[in-house]
């Protein structure tokens, strides 16, 4: 059948792929002018099952009342975006139960686990190559406390068929060895070995390119104007290139997926969370990581990718606003120098690229997959800071439900209406 996908991040181009490889006809609508110009473009590039728990963790409250007004924080609440928050901000709220944040866990791991083999398989299949790192990831602590904390809610992985290990010490450093200038510093880590890395705009780059070679078409350079909505179905789809039409339509477009809804009568409980990154050239030094690095603290990450650092993390709920902020991005220097103090002669800020984007986040951490209300619209968004992890298996369990075969998955636990 003809199926429109608005969004070309790599939710949208990698679905586009599964769709078109079982046969259907696909078009794809961006307003930038290539695949994974936004959210996609410059994230942390980890692959982390991992890190499944959802941000809205007991105590998520007095966290973010704690923040406003502290540009240094990790998490940040700007006043500006409080009304958009209330409704949604009461379902977030609730999902921080311990109860719910367990079953939410669980949810998100299990779709993270799949996701994750289901790239591995498409690596191998296609030989697309994006920085890819399979040595897993190391997330480090500066006080015991919470590095025995994250130790019992990783024993929640453990039925996911994942693993970690706690690192002290000398452990730590044959793990890692590039922490040596910080290890004093450092009570321990957690090292995830199922965990991995890539470049997402790498990655959506060549998924585009495979979706091609099966037919699917890319519309970049268009807006989404308005949808054309008849009785309970998409008439259309109103663009700057015209009126577009197809037999179903899918929202794979992030943040943006709330507002395009609404104006149609869906409520899409996603609101953006927006991260910022750093990208440096390492200049031909070698003394790097050999895989991502969490840092606690930060509430940010180090990646290598390529011949890079990629510096990202921090959340902040500012509404869609894009625009970078000096503080933010300083906490994104701030831990490049903390953790790697002797890179500093390679350092080259003429050279360093600084990004920010829009994560959407879901109320419960888990994304939204499958149908709608409206008949003929399928959703595919809210993946919050896990959809680089979480898209090949979001994109297959959406081509199962439309091709009506039974996902891996259970799809009401990812449903709309769940």
């Amino acid at each position: 059948m003809k199926i429109i996908i608005i969004g070309a991040g790599v939710i949208g181009s990698t679905t586009a792929y599964y769709l078109a490889k079982s046969g259907h006809d696909i078009e794809v609508i961006d307003r930038q002018e290539g695949p994974a110009l936004e959210t996609s473009f410059a994230n942390a590039g980890m692959l982390t099952p991992s890190m499944a728990d959802p941000w809205n963790a007991p105590g998520i409250f007095k966290t973010l009342v704690s923040t406003i007004g502290n540009p240094h924080s990790p998490f940040l609440l700007r006043l500006k975006a409080l009304p958009s928050l209330l409704g949604w901000g009461v379902s977030f709220l609730n999902n921080s139960r311990e109860k719910l944040y367990i079953e939410n866990i669980h949810r998100s791991a299990d779709l993270s686990w799949y996701s994750v083999k289901l790239l591995d398989e498409l690596r191998k299949k296609l030989n697309i190559k994006y920085d890819q790192i399979t040595t897993g990831s190391i997330k480090v602590f500066r006080d015991m406390e919470s590095l025995e904390k994250l130790a019992r809610l990783s024993e929640h992985l453990i039925p996911h068929g994942m693993t970690y290990e706690v690192l002290k010490g000398n452990d730590l450093l044959k793990a890692e060895p590039s922490l040596e200038p910080v290890i004093d510093k450092l009570a321990g880590g957690v090292h995830f070995p199922d965990d991995q890395a890539g470049n997402a705009y790498k990655f959506t780059c060549e998924i585009e390119k495979e979706a091609m070679k099966l037919g699917a078409k890319f519309n970049y350079g268009v807006r989404v104007e308005k949808i054309i909505k008849k009785h309970n179905d998409i008439s259309a789809v109103r663009t700057s290139a015209g009126d577009m039409t197809a037999d179903k339509y899918i929202l794979c477009a992030g943040s943006y997926s709330t507002p395009l809804a609404k104006s149609i009568g869906i409520n899409i409980p996603v609101r953006p969370a927006k991260g910022y990154s750093i990208t440096v050239p390492l200049n031909g030094w070698n003394g790097g990581p050999r895989m991502p690095i969490i840092d606690d603290g930060f509430h940010a990450a180090i990646s290598p990718l390529g011949d890079v650092l990629r510096i990202a993390g921090t959340a902040e709920f500012a509404g869609l606003d894009q625009s970078l902020t000096s503080d933010r991005l300083a906490n994104m220097y701030d831990l490049l120098s903390e953790i790697y103090p002797d890179f500093a002669p390679y350092f080259d800020k003429d050279k360093v690229t600084e990004w920010a984007g829009l994560r959407p986040i879901s109320v419960d951490g888990s994304p939204y997959l499958g149908k709608t209300d409206v008949a003929n619209l399928l959703v595919n968004t809210g993946h919050g800071p896990l959809g680089w992890t979480m898209a090949a298996g979001s994109a297959k369990m959406l081509t199962d439900i439309i091709d009506g075969n039974e996902p891996a998955l259970d799809p009401k636990k990812y449903s709309l209406n769940r």
